[in-house]
C-alpha cells in the first residue's frame, strides 16, 4: 500500500520527471519560469508541493485545551500569552498563499483551461485551507489574491471582515469541489491526492466552525453557513464512498483506524503521507510512551455508562477504588483512547505487554492517565521510525459535523438523522444510540449529548480547542483546575507507597491529582476568543488593527 502514497509527497519540480512516476520531491517556495508551465505535468507537479502543508503528527494534541495535559502547563490553555513579535502561524501561511497564487497566475495565460482544471482545483483547496487556519486563530485577515510585490497596495491593506473571509473560504471550496475528481475515479496510484469529497468534507468544516461561531457570538450569516455544513455532510454521506473502519469489531476498530491497520481505509477521506527514506518517518508512538500528552479527568468522565448515561447519573459507575474500576462498563472508546491497568497492548519492541499501572515518575504522566489512542504497534513505530499516516479529514467527523449542523440549524435532530451520523458512530463500539425518548426521559440535553459525541469520538485529534472558541464556551471551560486520577483514598495509594501527595503532585479534597491548580488559569471572554496578531505585522502595516483588548 505504500506504493499508493506516490503523488503525496514532496516534489522538485526542477527535477525531470521519471518514466515510470517515481515519488516526485516539492519544489522550492517558487518556480523558475524557463519553460516551465507550459503542459499539464507542470501544473500538477506545481500543485503537488501544496501537500507538504497537510498537518503531520506533531505533538501534543489538545493541551492548548483542557481534555489533554502535556509535560507542563500551556499557555494557550492557562491564558497567561501574550502578543507575539512574530508569527509562524502567519508567515508560512502567507508565505504558502504567493506559492498558490503564483500557480493562478501562470494558469492565466495556459491555452488549454480545461486541461490543468483538476490542479487549479486543489489550489483552490489549499488557498481555503490555510486562510481558515489563520480564520480560526485571527478572524479577519488580509485577503490577497494575487502574487504580490514591494509595490503592492495590498501590503498595507487593512484587515478584510471575518464573514469577508469565510466566504471567500467557502468560494474557493466551491470551486475546488466543482473542478476535483469523485475519489472514484482517482486511480489507486494516485491515493492521497484531493478528491471532490475531501472538499466536500471541509467545506462541512468550515461552515460549521462559522455557523456555529456567528451563532453564538452574535455574528452574520449563521442560517446560511450552517445550511451549507448541512448539505456538503449530506452530500458526502449520500456518495456512499466511504463508510467507518470496522475491521476488528467493537472492541478495536475505532482504535486501529489510527494506527497502521487503518491506512488508506474506507473512512480516510484525506491523510498525511509517511513513506520511509522518502518523505521521512515519525515518532508519535514513542512520544506518547514518553508521555508527551495525557489525558484529563476532563476528558475521561465524559465518557458515558454503556446505558448511555453520565457517570453521575447510571448506576453501573462503578467508581474509583481501584485503578480499574472507573473503565468498567464505560463507552468502549475510553478503553480504547486511555490505558486502562492490567490490560494487555502492543509495547515496545512490538511485544505484548500488560500495562500494569502508570508511570508516576520518571517519564511521568502528569494526570495519571496514558494514551492509548494513536500508539503504533510494529516494531519500526515503537523505534520513532512510524509510518502509519496522520488522518486528516474522515468520515466519522463528516457524520459529526452533519448531526451538529443539523441540530443548530433547526434547534433539533431527528431520530432518523440521529440513525444517519452519530448513531452509526455508536454502533461501531456497540454503545446505545441516542435518541430523542432517551433524552426526554432521562433528563439530558441534545445539545449536551451531540458536543459530548463530538468530544469522544475526535478526542485527541486536535478539534477541541476550536470547538470550545466556536461554541463560546471557553470561558466556562478553561478557567477550570486541570485534574487527573483519584489517588487519595484508592488502590493507587497501596501500589505506589513511595509517593506522599503534596510532595510529588498536589491532590484536591476528593483526592484527584491536580495537574494545573485553577488559580494558575484564566479566560479573558473580552479578548481569548481571539489570538492577538503579531506586533511586527501591526508595525510594518499601521491599517492592520488589533483584535479588541489586545
Amino acid at each position: 500500500m505504500k506504493l499508493n502514497k506516490i503523488f503525496f509527497l514532496i516534489l522538485i519540480i526542477i527535477c525531470t520527471e521519471s518514466c515510470n512516476k517515481e515519488l516526485d520531491l516539492f519544489p522550492k517556495d517558487q518556480v523558475s519560469d524557463g519553460s516551465f508551465w507550459s503542459t499539464p505535468r507542470d501544473f500538477e507537479l506545481a500543485a503537488n508541493a501544496f501537500y507538504g502543508g497537510l498537518p503531520g503528527f506533531a505533538y501534543p494534541r489538545d493541551t492548548e485545551s483542557e481534555i489533554t495535559f502535556g509535560q507542563g502547563p500551556n499557555e494557550l490553555s492557562n491564558g497567561s500569552y501574550l502578543p507575539p513579535d512574530e508569527s509562524g502561524r502567519w508567515n508560512n501561511t502567507y508565505s504558502a498563499l504567493r506559492g498558490i497564487n503564483f500557480l493562478f497566475l501562470k494558469s492565466e495565460d495556459y491555452q488549454n483551461p480545461e486541461e490543468i482544471q483538476r490542479w487549479i482545483g486543489e489550489a483552490h483547496f489549499f488557498r481555503a485551507f490555510n486562510y481558515f487556519g489563520l480564520l480560526q486563530q485571527y478572524g479577519g485577515v488580509p485577503i490577497v489574491k494575487e502574487v504580490l510585490d514591494t509595490n503592492s497596495e495590498v501590503l498595507t491593506a487593512p484587515r478584510n471582515s471575518r464573514e469577508e473571509v469565510a466566504d471567500f473560504i467557502m468560494d474557493d471550496l466551491q470551486k475546488a469541489i466543482e473542478k476535483l475528481p469523485s475519489q472514484s475515479n482517482i486511480p489507486d496510484n494516485e491515493l492521497g491526492k484531493i478528491s471532490k469529497e475531501a472538499a466536500l468534507a471541509f467545506l462541512s468544516r468550515v461552515a460549521l466552525f462559522e455557523g456555529s461561531w456567528a451563532k453564538f457570538h452574535g455574528g452574520n450569516n449563521a442560517t446560511e453557513y450552517l445550511t451549507i455544513a448541512v448539505q456538503a455532510a449530506k452530500t458526502v454521506i449520500d456518495g456512499g464512498q466511504f463508510s467507518l473502519f470496522n475491521a476488528f469489531g467493537i472492541g478495536e476498530s475505532y482504535r486501529k483506524l489510527f494506527n497502521e491497520a487503518g491506512e488508506d481505509c474506507s473512512e480516510v477521506i484525506l491523510s498525511r503521507k509517511y513513506v520511509l527514506d522518502i518523505n521521512g518517518t515519525h515518532n508519535a508512538t514513542r512520544w506518547l510512551e514518553q508521555n508527551i500528552m495525557n489525558p484529563t479527568r476532563s476528558l475521561i468522565d465524559d465518557y458515558l455508562c454503556t446505558d448511555g448515561l453520565p457517570i453521575e447519573d447510571s448506576q453501573l459507575f462503578e467508581g474509583y477504588s481501584t485503578m480499574a474500576s472507573e473503565f468498567e462498563n464505560r463507552d468502549p472508546r475510553l478503553m480504547q483512547t486511555v490505558l486502562k491497568p492490567g490490560v494487555e497492548y502492543v509495547g515496545a519492541g512490538a511485544a505484548l505487554t500488560v500495562y500494569e499501572k502508570p508511570r508516576l515518575e520518571g517519564a511521568l504522566t502528569r494526570t495519571g492517565y496514558t494514551n492509548y489512542k494513536f500508539l503504533g504497534e510494529t516494531e519500526e513505530s515503537w523505534a520513532g521510525r512510524a509510518e502509519y499516516d496522520n488522518i486528516v479529514f474522515r468520515y466519522g467527523e463528516v457524520l459529526l459535523n452533519y448531526a451538529e449542523a443539523k441540530f443548530e440549524l433547526e434547534e433539533s435532530i431527528s431520530d432518523a438523522d440521529l440513525d444517519l451520523s452519530i448513531n452509526k458512530l455508536r454502533d461501531r463500539v456497540g454503545m446505545i444510540h441516542l435518541t430523542n425518548s432517551h433524552v426526554d426521559n432521562n433528563g439530558l440535553d441534545m445539545r449536551t449529548e451531540i458536543r459530548r459525541e463530538r468530544k469522544i469520538e475526535l478526542a485527541c485529534e486536535g478539534f477541541r480547542f476550536n470547538d470550545l472558541m466556536r461554541w463560546k464556551t471557553a470561558e466556562l471551560e478553561m478557567p477550570m483546575a486541570i485534574k487527573g486520577i483519584k489517588f487519595v483514598g484508592t488502590e493507587y495509594e497501596s501500589v505506589f507507597p513511595e509517593i506522599t501527595p503534596g510532595i510529588q503532585f498536589q491532590v484536591d479534597n476528593e483526592g484527584f491529582i491536580v495537574a494545573e491548580p485553577a488559580s494558575s488559569r484564566t479566560f479573558d471572554a473580552s479578548k481569548h476568543y481571539l489570538r492577538p496578531l503579531p506586533k511586527k505585522q501591526i508595525n510594518l502595516n499601521p491599517n492592520l488593527e488589533q483584535n479588541p483588548n489586545w
